[in-house]
Order: C-alpha cells, then structure tokens, then sequence
C-alpha cells in the first residue's frame, strides 16, 4: 500500500503483482463492509424471499396466501418490457452521412433481437424491482458467434458488485469498480491456462459474501453468514465450512476496473485512464492486468477516442427508485413489505377460523346415553335417553367475526394498490367495473406510465447506456465484415457491416417509454380513419394493421392497378386515392369563387 501511495494511484504498478492482488481485495473488503454496514445484504435476502412468497425465514410458502408483492413486481416488469426499444442515433461531429446512422440504428435494433437483449433487460428490471438496483456490464466476447466474436450484455447480480469509494452517488465518478463471481475451476483454468496450476477452491471464502438466497429458496435457514467475519477470512484465509455452503470446486474471481493516471514518454500508459486487473484467491493470484479491454489496441489514439467506452466503466446501473443519498437506491418492497404482512395476518385469520368451522366440536350432555365414540363421520345411528337428551347434542357455536377481518383486509389491499401506483388498472381489470372502450384502456395506460415515469426514465438510461457501449464495441472489435436484418418497405433486406466504417462520432438514444406497452386496437382504429382521410397510404395502414404478408399484398395490388390505368392518364394527385370530383361551389373560375364564398 505504501507503495501505492507513493505512486499516488490506487493500484500499485503492474509489475508489482505482489502487492497488486491484496490492493485489490482490500477495496473488495471495504466495499463488501459498507453494504454490510448498511444492511443491503439482509434487506435483499429478505425482497428475495418475500418474492418467493415465503413470509417468515426458514418457512415454506403459505398455502391460502396471496403474494401481492409478487404480483406487483410481475405487473411492473411486463409493463416496463412489454415492447422493444426504439433506437435513434444522432450525429456528434460533422463526419458521416445520413445513410451511415441509419446503419447504426439498423446495426442496434438487429444485435437487440438476435442476441435476444430483451430477455436480458426483463432480468435487470427484475433485479431492480427486487433490490433497488439493476446493474448491467456490457462485453466482447470472443468466444460466441462460433469464434467471431460478439458482444454480450451480463446482468451482474447486486451481490456481486461494489464501488470504491463506497459514497459514490455516480457511477463513472468511482475510483474502481468490483465485479466478483464465484468460478469453476475447469473455467478459471479455460480462461487463464497459465495459472491453472496456482488456482485453488474458495469455499470458505464464498460463503462469506453474506448471499443467503439459496437458503431461502430450499427453506433451510440454520447456516449463518460468515458476513461478519469477512476482513478475517480474507486476512487468515481460514473461515467455518458449512455442509449447506458452497462447493469446494470454485474459485472466487475479482474484476477489478480501475482509474490509473500513470504518464509515460508517449503519453498515457492506459488508454481512457481505465485498467483492468482480475484476481482470484485472496489477492496472492493476479489472473491478468491489462489495459482498458473495451479499446482495441490496433486502432489510432483519434479513432479509440472517438468511442464511447474510451474513458468509461462498462457497467452500467439503473435504480427503481432513486435515492438522492445513495448509489443502491430503494424498491416498492420496502414500502409495501409491510401490508403485504398485514394481508397475511388477516389471509391467516380467515383460514383459521374456516378450519375451525369446518370441523366444528360437539356438545355431548353427560345423561344423553350416546358415547363420545358414537360421534364419527360415517353413517349410523345414535339413540339418545329420550327427547330431551336429544335436543342437547348440538355443534359448539363460535362468534363469526370474519365480516371485521374481511374489512380490515380489503383496506390494506386498497393501500396496496395506491401504494404501489398500479391501482386503477387493477380497478379497470376487477369483473365489477370492466373497461372495454379502447379510448379508456389507452387513457389508463397514459396514466400509469406517468406514475411509473421515474422508473421509466431510469430504465431507459440503462438501455440507452447498454446501446451506446454496444457501439462502442462494434467500432472496436468489429474487424471483419458481417451482415445486419432489417426491415425495410415491408421485406426483410441484409445489408453489410463492418467496425471500420463506423468508427465515426455518433450517440446512440432511446425513445423514452418505447418498451411500454400501448393499445394496438387504438392503433389499428387510428390508422383506418387516417386512411380514409387521405392521410396515410396502404403500406402504412398494413404496417398499423400488422397484416401478414404485406409486401406481397402490395405487390400484387400494384400490378393489378397498374394493369387498370395501363393507357389512362397519370393521376395528379398520387398516393392511393384518386383525385374527388369537384363539388358544387368548388369551380376554378370567378364564378366558382364567387360560389364559395
């Protein structure tokens, strides 16, 4: 450290792997103590287990339970990734046509279906809705596509992820950012075959990073966290190994990115300031350090500068709601945690005095003459001392008090739906106040995107940001040529592509509230009324309509037109309508105007 400290950077230099791996695992401890400290690792233990439906630690799900929280957290995920997003690149710098951008926005919208995007952000927006926060790294990874390489979205899991200093409220203003995951050997091994014969299992280790979910989804709660003990198992490597805990064939491995400002002759030793250093074991096992990995090497220092993961992390982060004093920011749970509580009480009240009712006991006099054993649920007859015996065997009656139980419990759920700011379209979906008119469903739509605006405007920042360093990679590491799908006057077309052409600044945007879902029934009845005004075409109306096959549709009804007019004269007025006949009133001449008026 002194070393460091000397150097005036964070990291000592690269040929001091000694004293660079236990650097490194000293800004992994303090990050790992600072969500310790405020308690992220318990709180999202417990989101993780409220979503499983399990109400109390170590405890199976309840059976007449219902998990609002669940329902919610689905509900808000499908709105917020109902549609794919809508890309738009922007010119920078006066280089590049407009033909170019509209490759580059070809470019995003194909890598986004084909490397299946969307399903990587309906994870990240569950672990938003879940934790508090979504963090995303965006790679190259040369191993997919069969060895030509692509680029690959990881959802880090917030377990898995730290910044040093641990106030930072930005991202990109961090000093060094962690990602730490648990490996296989035979992977640690594939990835760095030069230290395959250094490499050992961590599992004592591992067990430490305060990750109890798997406890909580198997039921079993009785293994503490070695949390607490995290800076002595790091120091000593020595830690208790539980039977539950994990396996004795994984290595923990740190990737650490950090900010170095070490000059040379030929200027910065770094490219962007950004390197990369990744450790396994407790420091004492430097894998790599390297440059920063999202600029090749072979590019001019103008053309690395001109992308846009020159000088930034390759992580990015979206909070579900923001807090304006810390980086991890807060989720609906920790507001409707507490009536979903309450929900279960009354859910478990109900059902207890049903079970009570069901079997309900039986008040046997002493001088009926019938034996408490007579009392079965089969058939047969008991024959009591007389009449009056008789009318004394009854069911014992219990005081119905399910009509306050049934209040109280619709109140938390009215709460829960003001709460959680989806209650007018759980109203609107209710069998008793349908809404069918397509004007109102898209008025509610309106209503609660503007309630989830915050949300929408933070998740969109993460996609925005997950486009943009996608470019940045293709103008990196897109070295041969290759071929894009797109969409164009209604037929697929492929077109080539090739990182060299695209080295140019540009910046990538999102259509704000593009995933949302919206009302393709309003669509379709605005696109036929705009066609019978004039205002659209037939490829537009078909587009609308979603129609199946459209392209050959307007093909044939091209050529059965043009077979129609084959010797007419050319219709002025273009488009798919005809030229209207002019009405009374409408003639060209004075007497025509003087009509008109």
């Amino acid at each position: 450290m002194a070393h460091a400290d000397r150097n005036r950077e964070l990291l000592p230099p690269a040929n001091r792997p000694d004293l660079v791996g236990p650097r490194v695992f000293e800004l992994l401890e303090a990050a790992v103590r600072d969500k310790a400290r405020l308690g992220l690792a318990e709180k999202w233990t417990s989101h993780y287990r409220l979503g499983l439906g399990r109400a109390w630690p170590a405890a199976e799900p309840l059976a007449g339970a219902a998990n609002l929280l669940h329902l919610h957290r689905q509900r808000t995920v499908n709105m917020l990734t109902d549609n794919n997003p809508t890309f738009n690149v922007n010119r920078v710098g006066p280089g590049g046509d407009e033909e170019l951008f509209r490759t580059l926005e070809r470019a995003a919208a194909c890598w986004w279906i084909e490397q299946e995007q969307q399903s990587a952000f309906e994870r990240s927006v569950i672990n938003g809705e879940t934790y508090g926060i979504a963090v995303e790294k965006v790679v190259f990874d040369p191993d997919l596509e069969y060895g030509l390489g692509e680029v690959r979205t990881v959802v880090v899991d917030p377990f898995a992820f730290g910044v040093f200093p641990t106030d930072t409220l930005e991202l990109q203003d961090a000093a060094a950012v962690l990602h730490f995951t648990p490996m296989p050997l035979a992977e640690a091994a594939r990835r760095w075959p030069e230290a395959a014969g250094k490499l050992a299992s961590d599992a004592a280790l591992l067990a430490s990073l305060g990750d109890n979910r798997r406890e909580m989804a198997t039921g079993d709660g009785s293994r503490l966290g070695l949390f607490s003990r995290f800076g002595e198992v790091l120091k000593t490597l020595v830690g208790a190994r539980g039977g539950d805990g994990p396996s004795d064939d994984a290595v923990l491995v740190c990737e650490c990115w950090a900010r170095d400002y070490t000059m040379t002759e030929d200027g910065p030793l770094y490219p962007g300031f950004i390197r990369c250093v990744t450790v396994a074991g407790a420091g004492d096992l430097v894998l790599s350090d390297r440059p920063n990995p999202s600029v090749n090497p072979q590019l001019r220092p103008a053309e690395a500068m001109a992308t846009y993961l020159y000088d930034r992390y390759p992580f990015a982060l979206a909070n579900s709601l923001t807090d304006p004093a810390s980086l991890w920011g807060a989720s609906d749970f920790e507001q409707l945690a507490g009536l979903q509580h309450e929900v279960n009480k009354c859910l478990a009240q109900l059902t207890a005095h049903k079970d009570r009712c069901a079997r309900p006991k039986i008040i046997n006099p002493r001088d009926s003459g019938v034996a408490n054993a007579a009392f079965t649920n089969r058939q047969g007859i008991v024959n009591p001392t007389s009449m009056a015996a008789a009318q004394g065997i009854r069911y014992l009656e219990f005081v119905n008090n399910t009509k306050d139980i049934e209040s109280v419990l619709a109140i938390h759920r009215e709460l829960f739906a003001q709460i959680s700011g989806l209650g007018d379209l759980e109203r609107a979906a209710s069998p008793d106040h349908p809404v069918i008119a397509y004007r109102a469903i898209s008025a509610l739509i309106e209503q609660a995107a503007t309630m989830l605006r915050g949300k929408i405007r933070n998740y969109s920042r993460l996609i925005r940001e997950r486009g943009r360093m996608f470019l940045s990679h293709m103008q990196n590491w897109y070295t041969e040529e290759r071929w894009i799908s797109f969409a164009e006057n209604g037929r697929l077309t492929v077109a080539p592509l090739h990182g060299a052409d695209c080295r140019i600044p540009a910046r990538l945007t999102v259509v704000s509230g593009s995933t949302m879902p919206v009302s393709r029934v309003q669509q379709r009845e605005e696109a036929l009324a705009l066609y019978q005004m004039g205002a659209i075409d037939r490829r537009d109306l078909l587009d609308k309509l979603d129609w199946s096959g459209r392209a050959a549709v307007l093909e044939r009804m091209g050529r059965e037109r043009g077979e129609e007019n084959r010797g007419a004269a050319p219709n002025p007025a273009g488009g798919d309508h005809p030229p209207r006949a002019p009405r009374k009133g409408d003639g060209q001449g004075e007497e025509g105007s003087h009509a008109a008026v």
